[in-house]
């Protein structure tokens, strides 16, 4: 049964540099396991198959897998977020106002796609992201690494728990993120319990399946994948309009 728990970073009062801090481990932790490196080429016959000529996006934080996937795609990508990172994100173009991925604004044309944030939110809301893309004729991928089961919740834990040896390589450096991994040790304990409560949140199948039923003027591919050496086995929808 998916629980829909609060997040501690999802909270408004949720000091910035924490949630920064949160959104940037996450990034390198995905990037350096390639978790999401099946989603290339899976976006790229989407892209093919929509026409678009650029990625959008939502949710980025601190941009996720696209340090690593944005070569692979072959459009450009530009990352959004409720709450855009206080520092950039490298050498990938940030929106810099917030953008809620339920009634994205019409300029920001692109093919929309959300790694790691879908669980966030309840199923009316999951529904209005998907109708929002559906009324606009913009195709969407959404990617979940993680699931509802002891093995992911174990590993999740297990992960957010390495940012005590980790926390030092992760660029760009930040005094903030060491502060709050070591004085006192928030980011691993936040980490944890928000990666917990990640997976008791995380849409199943059959649940992404029941959230699209009714938008049949597009075709939906739902299905799992596994990427590099990542113990986690991800799940992804993908919708795009029908010819």
């Amino acid at each position: 049964m998916r629980l829909h728990l609060v997040e501690i970073h999802d909270l408004a009062a949720c000091p910035a540099s924490l949630r920064d801090a949160l959104t940037d481990f996450l990034a390198f932790s995905v990037n350096l396991a390639g978790a999401y490196d099946p989603a290339g080429p899976l976006l790229r016959r989407a892209l093919e198959r929509s026409g678009a000529r650029r990625i959008l996006d939502l949710c980025s934080g601190a941009g996720g897998p696209w340090h690593r996937l944005a070569s692979e795609v072959g459009v450009p990508v530009l990352l959004t977020d409720l709450y855009p990172h206080q520092d950039g994100t490298g050498a990938l173009p940030l929106h810099p106002e917030p953008v809620d991925a339920r009634a994205v604004p019409a300029e920001l044309d692109g093919f929309r796609t959300i790694f790691t944030a879908f669980h966030h939110f309840q199923p009316e809301a999951a529904r209005a992201i998907l109708a929002d893309a559906v009324e606009r004729r913009q195709g969407i991928g959404v990617f979940e690494v993680a699931r509802r089961a002891p093995r992911e919740l174990a590993i999740i834990a297990f992960t957010w728990l390495g940012t005590l040896l980790a926390a030092p390589f992760v660029r760009p450096w930040r005094w903030s993120r060491l502060m709050w991994t070591y004085l006192p040790p928030a980011l691993p304990l936040v980490g944890t319990f928000d990666g917990v409560v990640s997976c008791l949140r995380t849409y199943t199948k059959a649940e992404l399946a029941e959230l699209v039923r009714g938008l049949d003027t597009y075709d939906w591919d739902i299905g799992d994948f596994r990427g590099g050496w990542s113990p986690l086995r991800g799940t992804y929808l993908i919708g795009v309009p029908k010819r």
